[in-house]
């Protein structure tokens, strides 16, 4: 069991576009019981099962999500959920959650945790936690981001450059000499080729002290917002000062605006296998039946190579080409190309067709 300062806050705020049409904004990824009748965040929570009580676990998610994030984890007490009355990114998000931590516990030892991603075993994975809380007991003003083992040049995650060891008995610790949030395809082949580097997992933990004060050095805008914030927490003034300032907040996420900047970064590598479920195609990976060199989900009958197709509706799907995308649901059906950037994709369908976004 970790120590009394100590908490969890798992990050669900995101709508999960890049899964989209499964994925929507009325009922993101992370709630979507797609993993044997379990959801990702669900399972977020259940590794932390011996290790953190649930009260020492927080999650933070959006206003709208209320019903379906209580309904989810019912094993969560209702005040440990803060919900966000818009999205700021995840800089804002931590920094709230820090602010609020901070208020139930000065010296509270933060563990950030997406809702997003799978990392097996969870043993390793609890192990690694509990070499960080030690770890910010004796370097406080550090920031550790846990890192995995970098196996392709992805574009899609942060990449660490590992630079010297910093003394702790425990475990491994290196400082990070740079880090760099989803670089292009060019430079991932360099990272990987020279070596010396590993992927960041989006995992983090500090002090609550901490992440703010770096957020007050490299977001000062954000400072007397939280400030605000945190006086009027604990009183009758919480929903009413929540929803005035914090769309004031800047937006931009914690690796752009912190991480890249920050001279206080330390890594600690995962024991543990990971995958972002971020996309369709590892989506299908962990979930689909391989049929030749297609990965299928749901009733389908496939004539072609190298398809990916999802289907959640119990209708047939029939697919005659090769290399195509096809998700379909109740909603809405997608067809592309498998490279499709989903991003910019559904950001055209909400200005054409809002209602299935």
């Amino acid at each position: 069991m970790l120590s009394d300062n100590c908490y969890a806050v798992v990050m669900a705020g995101g709508a999960g576009t890049r899964l989209w049409p499964l994925s929507s904004r009325d009922k993101p990824k992370h709630f979507l019981k797609l993993f044997a009748g379990k959801s990702l965040i669900g399972m977020t929570v259940d590794k932390l099962r011996g290790h953190l009580p649930e009260d020492r676990i927080l999650v933070l998610t959006s206003v709208k999500y209320r019903e379906v994030a209580q309904a989810t984890l019912p094993q969560i007490p209702p005040e440990n959920f803060i919900y966000e009355p818009c999205l700021r990114d995840t800089a804002s998000a931590i920094g709230l959650a820090a602010t609020v931590l901070r208020t139930r516990c000065p010296t509270a030892t933060m563990i950030v945790l997406t809702a997003d991603q799978i990392i097996e075993p969870a043993d390793g994975f609890n192990a690694a936690i509990g070499h960080a809380a030690a770890f910010l007991e004796t370097h406080p003003d550090q920031l550790v981001a846990f890192g995995v083992e970098a196996v392709s040049p992805s574009t899609l995650v942060g990449w660490q450059k590992l630079g010297p060891i910093v003394a702790f008995p425990d475990c491994e610790v290196r400082r990070i000499t740079a880090f760099t949030e989803k670089p292009e395809l060019k430079i991932a082949r360099q990272y990987l080729d020279e070596g010396g580097y590993c992927w960041n997992s989006g995992q983090f933990a500090w002090k609550a002290e901490t992440i703010l004060r770096e957020i007050d050095a490299h977001l000062p805008e954000a400072t007397a917002l939280l400030a605000q914030i945190g006086q009027a927490w604990n009183t009758a003034q919480r929903e009413r000062v929540l929803g005035e300032l914090f769309p004031r907040m800047p937006k931009g996420s914690i690796d752009y605006k912190v991480m890249q900047k920050t001279s206080q970064a330390c890594s600690i590598l995962l024991p543990c296998s990971w995958e972002d479920m971020g996309t369709h195609a590892a989506l299908a990976e962990r979930i689909g039946t391989p049929r030749d060199t297609n990965t299928v989900v749901g009733p389908t009958v496939v004539l072609g190579k190298e398809n990916i197709v999802l289907a959640n509706t119990g209708q047939w799907v029939v697919v005659a080409s090769d290399q195509l995308m096809v998700v379909v649901t109740e909603n809405a059906v997608f067809v592309g190309d498998r490279n499709t950037d989903m991003k910019a994709l559904v950001e055209y369908v909400a200005e054409q067709a809002p209602e299935i976004v």
